[in-house]
């Protein structure tokens, strides 16, 4: 904004203080206009400076003249008019476009000693001479005009430019009557303190202008770049268009020239047409970083900042100023509807990103509320910190935004680790079910195997055995009885090997039993022998398929020693499963056992073998108690199948 709306005649109190007490008063009464901490921090800083400097010479007068044509190279000789620095000529005369020449007059008396002066600002371009040497120009004189509005300039006087007596400052300024032309404040002073002040003017006004359109810059492309990359990211692709449009709306505080347009009118058209759709821009972002969706509110804003972008392409050159009053008014207006959806956000929904933008955004809210009374000359001042204090903007969203991704990338990462960890624990669950299928497989295989060896045994061997003992029965008179009974036990432990292998590890003892039970039981009742079955919590109770296989041969053994040698009408079998033990029990009242038999293992001695041998296997141990009328053989062995 040229110079917008420049001061308003505030007295010459400002060009004839000290300059150390200008200072000091000034930014006093920028703080207290408009309580932004950045103008108390600047306020702090000077009143911290030494004072007592020595008293600047007061101006003896300050006087203009309109100059006749564009291209007057020496100030009339009459019509001057005194008037008051800052100074805006379309005061006097309104709507009048071209030079003016300011005269300011001052007296040294006594020796000469170097002076400072300090110009705060002409509008739009001009010529400054002391005593007929020219001291600075402006590049475009004529339109398209140099840009000075936002530069101070500062300069040491000595001899031979001072010159004891009168000495006569001459400005000569071109403006156009739509951009507040004129000259600012002029001090004359002490050289160090004049300096002082040009350098914090300087830095506020321009320096610190080129570091946040840097700022500005640099987060355009970081974010621009992020949204490339990531575009359901739409808060950040509207951050960078915020940037992108604010970078040349903000040059327009450092711009000393109208270039790349042929008019200051055009140049400022366009000017404050990036200042609307920039902040139309930060509209739309705080919209999505609010996670706002409503249709309404985009229309609300929209649609009068696009009749303002119209009306500020067609408005006829009279209408410009009030056209752009308004724009300005309305842009604020935009901005400060962004930063209450933002505020209201963070302090509803308690997000830390959004608290942290709340806070940077009331430097800035402040800054904007001074620069509009500035604009509008509701306050004195020619000082404008929107495109300073928009880098604070600019941090706090780019510092939100990236907590907003970090913390994203956190959740990415969180997510990443939880799903490692369930295709791991999946991966496993997997490899321990393909080795159950694998184990089941080979279960599977090495039972079929063994059906098929069964019923090759069944179909060969079991045929044959019958056969034999068909015939032996035939001629039981020729023939020996051990051969028979011998042919019996193989056909016995040949159907016993049949029946376990219809069993596998998963199947009850109590199942397996059932077949040798209903086949012992038969062929010792025919034998005349009453047989008596107990069992004793046997549910549950697996021994897996050998380990079974020893324990019902065990029992068929006892059962055949019962039947071939003790001459028993009675037989008790009890098995019981207590803890972790199996107890079996077999109880005849036969003659008893031959200890002579058992210890040479003829007989019956060689079914005890067999059976001490099996027990050994099974990790148990048998006791045999005989005398006449009464053998009981007990076996013990745990009930569970030893791991491998």
């Amino acid at each position: 904004m040229p110079r917008e709306e420049h001061l308003p005649q505030t007295g010459g109190a400002h060009a004839r203080r000290g300059g150390l007490q200008r200072a000091r008063a000034w930014l006093a009464e920028l703080t207290a206009a408009t309580g932004g901490p950045l103008f108390a921090l600047l306020l702090a800083l000077v009143c911290a400076l030494p004072g007592g400097a020595a008293a600047a010479p007061a101006f003896d007068a300050v006087e203009a003249v309109a100059a006749p044509s564009w291209t007057a190279d020496e100030p009339p000789a009459s019509g001057w008019t005194a008037v008051q620095l800052p100074d805006v000529w379309t005061h006097r005369w309104p709507r009048f476009d071209g030079v003016t020449w300011y005269r300011l007059r001052w007296h040294e008396d006594g020796p000469i000693v170097p002076r400072g002066l300090y110009l705060r600002d002409l509008s739009l371009a001009g010529v400054i001479s002391l005593n007929g040497v020219e001291l600075a120009r402006d590049a475009h004189l004529q339109e398209p005009l140099s840009r000075s509005w936002n530069l101070p300039r500062y300069f040491r006087l000595d001899e031979p430019l001072l010159r004891p007596g009168q000495n006569e400052l001459l400005v000569r300024v071109s403006g156009l009557a739509n951009f507040q032309p004129g000259l600012g404040a002029i001090s004359l002073g002490p050289p160090d303190q004049l300096r002082a002040q040009y350098a914090r003017d300087n830095l506020v006004r321009r320096s610190l202008q080129w570091v946040g359109i840097g700022i500005t810059a640099m987060m355009a492309v970081l974010y621009g770049m992020l949204w490339l990359l990531r575009r359901s990211e739409v808060s950040y692709g509207w951050f960078c268009l915020f940037c992108l449009l604010w970078l040349p709306f903000s040059s327009n505080y450092v711009a000393l020239s109208a270039w790349p347009f042929d008019s200051t009118d055009i140049y400022q058209r366009v000017n404050h047409m990036l200042m609307l759709a920039s902040l139309g821009a930060f509209f739309m972002f705080a919209l999505h970083f609010c996670e706002r969706n409503a249709e309404w509110l985009r229309l609300l804003a929209g649609a009068p900042l696009a009749a303002f972008v119209l009306a500020l392409a067609i408005a006829p050159d009279d209408a410009l100023v009030n056209v752009r009053n308004a724009t300005v008014l309305l842009g604020v207006a935009v901005y400060l509807a962004a930063c209450v959806l933002i505020v209201h956000d963070a302090f509803t929904r308690r997000r830390a990103e959004a608290l942290v933008l709340a806070v940077a955004l009331a430097l800035t809210v402040a800054a904007a509320i001074h620069d509009v009374l500035v604009f509008l000359q509701w306050l004195p001042g020619n000082n404008y910190y929107a495109a300073l204090s928009s880098a604070a903007t600019v941090i706090g969203i780019s510092f939100a935004l990236t907590w907003r991704l970090v913390r994203g990338l956190q959740l990415v990462e969180n997510f990443n680790q939880e799903l490692r960890q369930r295709v791991n624990e999946a991966s496993e669950r997997l490899a321990q079910t393909l080795r159950h299928q694998h184990d089941a497989e080979l279960v599977q295989t090495r039972l079929t195997e063994r059906l098929n060896l069964v019923r090759d045994l069944h179909d060969g061997l079991g045929m044959t055995l019958n056969s034999h003992i068909s015939a032996l029965q035939a001629h039981r008179g020729q023939q020996s009885p051990d051969a028979l009974w011998a042919l019996r036990e193989v056909s016995d432990d040949l159907r016993l090997i049949i029946e376990s292998s219809a069993f596998d590890d998963t199947d009850e003892l109590a199942e397996r039993i059932v077949p040798l039970r209903h086949r012992c039981t038969r062929v010792l009742e025919a034998a005349g022998i009453e047989c008596h079955w107990q069992f004793e919590r046997l549910a549950g109770c697996r021994m897996g398929a050998r380990r079974g296989l020893d324990f019902l041969r065990v029992l068929q053994e006892a059962l055949t020693n019962v039947l071939k040698h003790s001459g028993a009408t009675q037989v008790d079998v009890r098995i019981a499963h207590s803890g972790s033990d199996l107890r079996l029990s077999v109880h005849d009242n036969g003659r008893g056992l031959d200890t002579d038999e058992a210890a040479r293992g003829t007989g019956a001695g060689m079914g005890l073998a067999s059976i001490r041998a099996r027990a050994a296997r099974l990790g148990g141990w048998v006791e045999i108690r005989s005398r006449a009328g009464s053998t009981v053989l007990e076996l013990c062995c745990p009930a569970t199948v030893e791991s491998a």
